[in-house]
C-alpha cells in the first residue's frame, strides 16, 4: 500500500494523469479485500493489486473511460449485478470468475490542472489570470510550454500586440483566444501575413475572444473569455469517448477488448474471442 501512495505521490508532482482504484467491499471468495488499491496509469499499466483474472480487464477499461471523462464511478462486480440504472455513478459488471464472489472498487481519476497561457499584462489579462486560478486552471506565460491541451489567451491590449501575437501564433492550442476589436485583429493578422503567417494558422484564433454576453467593461470582458473557455473544456468533457471493440467470451460471458485480446480463433469465418486460455480451449473441443 506504501508503494502505491509514493507513486501516486510521484506521479501527481510530474502531472501526469491516473486513476487511484481502491477495493470498498467484497464476498467471499476474493483475494482483494477492502483497503487494496491499485494505480492505473494513462497507457494502461496497473501496479498494485484489486483483483485479476476477469476483474482486472474490467478496471482497466473503466480505468481508461474515467481518465476521458474525469468522473469516479463505483464498480459493483458481481454474479447477479445487482445494482439497477437507477444508480448514478455505479457501473454493473456479472462476476464471471469461476472462483465467485463480488467486489466494489472505486476508480478516482487525478488529472493535472489544465494549462492557460495568458499573453499581455492588461487589467483584462490580470482578471482573467485570476479567475483562471480560481477555477484551478494552471496559469503559465511561457510559449514553449504549449502542448495541444493548454489554451491561450492574448491579452496585450495596445502593449506588444505584434509581439505578443507572434509569439504564441504557429501552435495548436486546445483554444486560441485574442482580446481585439474587429479593427485592431485586422491589422495584427495583416501583420502576421506579412511575416508569413497562413490565413489557416490565423484561422484558428477566436476574436474577438470571449462569448458574447453584451460585455462593456473590463472585468466582464475577462468573464466571458474565461467562461468561453470553460463551456469548451465541459463540452468535451460531457462528450462521451467512444467505446473500444469488444466481444463476449462465449464460454463464461465475460467481456473482452478485441484489441488487447490474447486469445482467440476463427470459427465459421468469424473470430472469436477469449477471456483466457482454459476458455478457448474449452471452446476448441467443443
Amino acid at each position: 500500500m506504501s508503494d502505491v501512495f509514493e507513486e501516486s505521490q510521484a506521479l501527481r508532482e510530474r502531472e501526469e494523469p491516473f486513476v487511484l482504484a481502491t477495493v470498498v467491499a467484497y464476498k467471499s471468495p476474493q483475494s482483494a479485500k477492502p483497503g487494496s488499491r491499485a494505480i492505473i496509469k494513462s497507457d494502461g499499466t496497473i501496479s498494485g493489486w484489486v483483483g485479476g483474472g476477469c476483474v482486472q480487464p474490467i478496471v482497466l477499461r473503466e480505468a481508461q473511460q474515467a481518465l476521458k471523462t474525469g468522473q469516479p464511478k463505483l464498480l459493483s462486480i458481481s454474479p447477479d449485478a445487482s445494482h439497477t440504472d437507477d444508480w448514478h455513478g455505479v457501473e454493473s459488471y456479472r462476476m464471471t470468475c469461476e472462483g465467485g464472489g463480488s467486489l466494489e472498487i472505486y476508480l478516482e481519476p487525478f488529472l493535472p490542472k489544465p494549462e492557460l497561457l495568458i499573453v499581455g499584462d492588461s487589467p483584462v489579462a490580470e482578471t482573467v489570470a485570476q479567475l483562471a486560478e480560481l477555477l484551478e486552471f494552471k496559469v503559465i506565460n511561457d510559449p514553449s510550454q504549449i502542448k495541444e491541451s493548454t489554451y491561450v489567451v492574448v491579452a496585450t491590449m495596445g502593449n506588444g500586440d505584434e509581439e505578443g501575437l507572434l509569439s504564441v501564433l504557429g501552435s495548436k492550442p486546445k483554444y486560441f483566444g485574442l482580446v481585439a476589436s474587429e479593427k485592431k485583429s485586422r491589422a495584427l493578422f495583416d501583420y502576421a501575413r506579412d511575416k508569413g503567417y497562413t490565413d489557416e494558422q490565423i484561422n484558428s484564433i477566436r476574436c474577438p475572444a470571449g462569448l458574447a454576453l453584451g460585455v462593456e467593461t473590463m472585468p466582464e470582458i475577462a468573464l466571458s473569455v474565461i467562461a468561453e473557455i470553460m463551456q469548451l473544456r465541459r463540452m468535451q468533457t460531457a462528450e462521451a469517448p467512444p467505446a473500444p471493440a469488444e466481444a463476449i467470451d462465449p464460454v463464461c460471458g465475460m467481456t473482452v477488448a478485441t484489441a488487447t485480446a490474447k486469445y482467440s480463433t476463427v470459427f465459421e469465418g468469424r473470430t472469436i474471442y477469449f477471456c483466457c486460455l482454459r476458455c478457448k480451449e474449452t471452446f476448441d473441443r467443443s
